[in-house]
């Protein structure tokens, strides 16, 4: 019996990590969607993002990546960067009790190849290396065998389970490429600015299995990401999507994001900003986010509310909501006088 029970918690985890955990921010988390941006920022900044599920049950389901990006490019230069490097640490738990943990850490590196008259074309290309670990903590579970008939459960017994590793660690290897429109948004000599990117996830194919002596190499996660920026006044908004494929399992996000400047002038974004935007989640959630960007400091607040329409009854208790926050702080000196690099804000 428990051989049963650990069995369909391994396989419950593997399809969690086979999904590849994602932040609906994923814009506000670019190094954890694609490596290429690092290339893409013109001021060394600092990102961090937590989302976590709203439970009713002692059910953990948290996600959190902290980065850092410092772009490359001649000294004292207000033009668009030669590429960047980064490092990105993250760490997911989910479960009961969060008894599945997977920690990492990646370092990021991004060339930048420059195209058209006053740089109106951008090319980045990323390759992003780390460590991760992953953890299915026995230790939260209870087993059957460690009751005792005089007084229930004991700690002190020891745990059942002898065929699986509590702890799995390997390398990962991902890379990424990013194509930009007009990447300096300049509104005065072009009417938009737009850009593309795709990324490929765990390129090295890890063993990732807690099996002892077998192994479970996951397939490589793709991710389609792209949008398109209008400037209307004051008012830039960006439709967007992303896309994600992984062994003929689909996701799709789509949705529009707003950005109102007071101080915009006729042809770039300058001082605080009011973020707001809503997306689709394909047969999962609706998302709606709000934030401010006042000087180097951008704060985002996002909700998502899953949808029930495409779930079961019996299963509607598992549609949860989820609450996120982002955080970015730009180390630029020259706040007024540089674009902003982020391609949605």
């Amino acid at each position: 019996m428990k051989k049963t029970i650990v069995i369909l918690l391994l396989i419950i985890c593997s399809r969690t990590m086979g999904q590849d955990a994602q932040f609906s921010q994923y814009y506000a988390a670019s190094l954890y969607l694609n490596p290429a941006f690092s290339g893409i920022y013109n001021d060394p900044s600092i990102h961090m993002n937590h989302k976590r599920q709203l439970q009713s049950v002692d059910i953990v389901n948290e996600l959190t990546q902290v980065s850092f990006i410092f772009p490359i490019k001649p000294k004292g230069s207000l033009e668009q960067s030669l590429g960047g490097v980064g490092i990105m640490a993250f760490n997911e738990k989910s479960g009961f009790q969060g008894v599945y943990q997977r920690n990492s850490v990646f370092l990021n590196y991004a060339h930048n190849l420059k195209f058209g008259l006053l740089t109106s074309y951008l090319i980045s290309i990323g390759v992003q290396a780390g460590y991760e670990m992953r953890k299915l903590n026995f230790s939260n579970l209870t087993w059957g065998s460690q009751y005792n008939a005089f007084y229930g459960f004991d700690d002190s017994l020891p745990i059942p389970v002898t065929e699986f590793d509590e702890q799995q660690q390997n390398a990962v290897v991902n890379a990424g490429i990013m194509y930009y429109y007009n990447p300096e948004r300049n509104y005065l000599l072009h009417k938009y600015s737009a850009f593309v990117g795709v990324s490929a996830t765990n390129l090295n194919r890890p063993n990732t299995s807690f099996t002892i002596n077998s192994e479970n190499n996951p397939p490589i996660l793709f991710k389609y990401n792209g949008g398109i920026e209008f400037k209307f006044k004051k008012l830039f908004v960006t439709p967007s999507l992303l896309y994600l494929y992984i062994r003929q399992n689909q996701q799709f996000n789509a949705g529009l994001n707003m950005a109102y400047v007071p101080n915009a002038d006729r042809y770039r974004a300058r001082g605080s900003q009011l973020l707001f935007g809503a997306w689709y989640r394909l047969r999962d959630s609706f998302i709606f986010m709000g934030g401010v960007k006042v000087n180097s400091l951008t704060v985002r607040v996002s909700y998502d509310m899953n949808s029930t329409l495409f779930v079961p009854q019996k299963g509607v208790d598992l549609a949860q909501n989820s609450f996120e926050i982002s955080i970015q702080y730009s180390l630029s000196k020259n706040l007024g006088s540089r674009k902003i690099s982020n391609p949605l804000f």
